[in-house]
């Protein structure tokens, strides 16, 4: 369903049930992580059951915690749409579109920052150095392909190489596959992916082979870290659901702090979630790379979604991260 369509259904919810009758606290509190060690926080979450555990501190004991696993940003806005999630969480790309088409109406903004780490453009062709090497025989894949945050980390570097207007000149080499896919089908060498654009500890396994390469690293697009991934939800839901929205902030508050006072803890946590084959210290010494940050402050998140409106994806251009953010965090140092 597209998005306006999904927009409207919500609306027509808020506004056509009347206002007459208090709303009570939802009685499920419906939640989702995706793949990938930047949603740490939310593993640890689901783990140690630290949302149940801020729920029943806040009198909401009964309130029941559901998890679902997405591949993409945008269909997790989807969910959050249309009412099959409370909370989304994805790449700051999505977040921020969501941001952008429901300002005066649903008003979905974030909640906090979940990770900052490195996405790096890896490739397996061995005539590609730079973005200029790429030909029309090139594929790319990554998940969300057009609306993630590798998107536009990818039109913020072809910007800067070939200029602003030929912001969408690899556009048509993209293809859309979730992280898991996108590794197996650069690495196997059999089809038409030749690169991939990731995040830990997917870039990780690829450049364990020995014939992939680095092509591409976000920090160098952004000038430092920068928030990869975060975590949004709609106003309606926060205001008619204060505690609710509270002990689930509380949580990630509590995951964090958690995350960096013991990361091997994290790590095994991380791999018995995720019920695989992931060692543990390998895990934790992606965690351990001093470009990995846990952290719910927004970093470098302003410049990011302001050139999202230079070249169109945005229709509003934020003056401040805190535009884009729901006040419980603005007492934060983000950027």
């Amino acid at each position: 369903m597209k998005v306006s369509k999904l927009i409207g259904c919500l609306l027509a919810t808020t506004f056509g049930l009347g206002s007459a009758m208090a709303q009570t606290e939802v009685d499920e509190l419906k939640l989702m992580s995706q793949f990938g060690i930047g949603y740490m926080q939310l593993t640890v979450m689901k783990h140690e059951k630290l949302v149940e555990k801020h729920l029943a501190r806040a009198g909401l004991a009964g309130t029941k915690v559901t998890w679902a696993t997405l591949g993409t940003g945008s269909s997790a806005n989807d969910a959050l749409l249309s009412g099959g999630l409370h909370f989304a969480a994805g790449g700051t790309g999505p977040a921020f579109i969501l941001w952008d088409r429901t300002r005066g109406n649903v008003d979905v903004r974030g909640v906090a920052a979940l990770s900052s780490m490195p996405n790096l453009l890896v490739t397996r062709n061995p005539n590609v150095k730079t973005i200029r090497d790429f030909t029309p025989k090139d594929r790319i894949a990554m998940a969300g392909a057009g609306s993630s945050v590798q998107t536009t980390y990818l039109q913020m570097a072809v910007a800067k190489e070939f200029g602003a207007d030929n912001f969408k000149q690899l556009n048509p080499l993209m293809v859309n596959l979730p992280h898991p896919e996108g590794l197996r089908a650069m690495l196997s060498g059999a089809g038409e992916v030749t690169a991939q654009f990731t995040s830990p500890p997917f870039q990780n396994m690829a450049l364990e082979n020995p014939a992939v390469k680095v092509v591409l690293n976000s920090y160098d697009v952004m000038g430092g870290p920068n928030t990869f991934l975060m975590v949004w939800a709609a106003s309606k839901f926060r205001t008619e659901n204060p505690k609710s929205y509270k002990a689930f902030l509380d949580a990630m508050r509590e995951a964090t702090e958690l995350i960096n006072a013991d990361k091997r803890r994290a790590a095994e946590m991380y791999v018995k979630e995720g019920n695989n084959r992931d060692n543990v210290d390998k895990i934790l010494a992606i965690m351990n790379d001093p470009q990995v940050r846990f952290t719910l402050a927004p970093e470098r998140v302003l410049p990011y979604a302001q050139f999202m409106h230079q070249v169109g994806t945005l229709k509003n251009r934020p003056t401040s991260w805190k535009d884009m953010f729901f006040p419980d965090i603005h007492d934060l140092a983000g950027s």
